[in-house]
């Protein structure tokens, strides 16, 4: 606790690349351990577009960086490497805007501390799972959301427009939102309900760039000689009726990401900072996964919601301000979630994953 304390007296800036590298430390010493006991994290994919099977363009981007490495690396161990470096520079930036939320340092810390310590988070970044990638592209729209909410001018509107293709990047589930929540953007100005022209500007502005990544993806794409039959493929096997139960994804989304209950709370309890349409947002993108996955074929893991959950909720603490008391029981129910998925990782996780955590044996060298 001492640590924790000094990091209280600091400036918000200056544990800012400590706590990258403390990150980045303890992932590598978690993939090592996996990799000492035979874990590796998946880098194969299709011949033609590695990573897409799922319709995730940022799992094509990471293999496609992973790939370069090959010629040093093997591509597994890179691609292990290149996530374990987002991870670290996410930790960095959640550290920071939680300083800039009037967390005290000992506070952000232990947040970022218990998230860190999250199994799900950990088993998406050690094997290099594309549901860490969808956990980054929901965390950065939300402060953008609230932003948005909160200023409402041009450059909040080109933020978030110019984030929003993320949902799309990260594949079909979430990106069947991006129309609901493009339309969002003018309907929450009552200027703009009150006057046509100034709702299709706005309209257009939240619009231009979603528009620009997908002609740019279909440019690159025929470049390769990738017909539309093909990226189209993963959209249309998804949203094929079909589905898989709810309780699961359900029941896992209430214990491990308990930390949806501060929103919760927040959007009930009067403050002038309160931004409603933030905090839906915040649950309504994890809870259309659990409906979602029960409609069509979107074929989730069951703990995708709650780890979708925790990276909204994660956003929206880095982007709010909220009541000292309130900060409290965001950390004790972080640390209930992050318990409560220790305690049913056999349920959920991957078992060669979990099995990998013991004997420590890092990078094949025993430790006892």
């Amino acid at each position: 606790m001492s640590a924790l304390r000094i990091a209280a007296r600091a400036a918000p800036d200056d544990w800012v690349p400590a706590a990258a590298l403390i990150a980045g430390l303890g992932l590598l010493l978690v993939g090592g351990n996996l990799a000492g006991n035979g874990v590796f994290a998946t880098a194969s994919g299709s011949t033609w577009l590695a990573g897409w099977e799922t319709g995730s363009m940022l799992r094509v981007l990471a293999l496609w960086v992973a790939s370069w490495l090959g010629a040093i690396l093997p591509q597994d161990t890179a691609l292990t490497l290149l996530y374990v470096l987002l991870a670290a520079m996410g930790a960095a930036g959640v550290f920071q805007q939680l300083r800039k939320s009037d967390w005290p340092g000992w506070q952000a810390a232990l947040a970022l501390l218990l998230l860190l310590a999250h199994p799900m988070l950990l088993q998406s970044v050690t094997l290099a799972t594309p549901e860490f990638l969808s956990l980054i592209a929901v965390a950065l729209l939300v402060p953008a959301r609230r932003r948005l909410e909160a200023v409402g001018d041009v450059q909040s509107i080109l933020s978030y427009g110019l984030l929003l293709p993320l949902l799309l990047l990260a594949g079909p589930p979430l990106a069947a939102l991006i129309p609901v929540l493009m339309l969002a953007v003018p309907l929450s100005e009552r200027e703009a309900r009150g006057n046509v022209g100034i709702f299709l500007a706005m309209l257009i502005v939240a619009v231009i760039p979603v528009v620009i990544v997908v002609l740019g993806i279909w440019s690159m794409t025929a470049r390769l000689g990738i017909g539309a039959n093909i990226l189209l493929a993963p959209f249309v096997e998804a949203y094929r009726p079909g589905g898989a139960p709810y309780i699961q994804p359900l029941m896992l989304l209430l214990t491990s990401a308990p930390i949806g209950l501060v929103v919760i709370a927040h959007m009930i309890i009067p403050d002038r900072r309160r931004k409603l349409m933030t905090s839906l947002l915040v649950l309504a993108l994890p809870l259309w996964l659990v409906v979602g996955n029960s409609l069509f074929s979107f074929s989730l893991p069951p703990w995708q919601p709650a780890m979708i959950l925790l990276g909204t909720s994660i956003g929206w603490l880095c982007a709010t301000r909220i009541r000292p008391g309130t900060r409290v029981l965001a950390l004790g129910l972080l640390a209930a979630g992050v318990a409560a998925s220790w305690a049913l990782a056999p349920v959920w996780s991957d078992p060669s994953w979990l099995e990998g955590l013991l004997p420590i044996r890092l990078f094949g060298l025993s430790l006892g």
